[in-house]
């Protein structure tokens, strides 16, 4: 694998916190889909649960990611600056 430079190692510690953040469930089921590829069926019949709530929590953890701040403001945030 190869090494990862400061600015991805701290994108990458930015989102596990926002991970970290997440309700347990919220969180469960955001790795369940993202990291171990499990159907939105599979999740639901694991964890007891109808096919839209899966979708729900899973929209909860994109919620969390979204509210990342971003690694730097945009460009026209300079002509606001005195």
């Amino acid at each position: 694998m190869p090494r990862l430079s400061r600015a991805e190692r701290r994108r990458l510690r930015k989102f596990e916190k926002a991970v970290e953040r997440m309700k347990p469930l919220d969180r469960e089921i955001f790795l369940g889909i993202r990291v171990d590829e499990l159907s939105y069926r599979q999740l639901a019949d694991t964890h007891g649960m109808t096919l839209q709530q899966v979708e729900q929590h899973f929209a909860n953890a994109l919620f969390v990611l979204m509210q990342m701040p971003t690694e730097k403001p945009p460009d026209w945030w300079q002509f606001w600056r005195w």
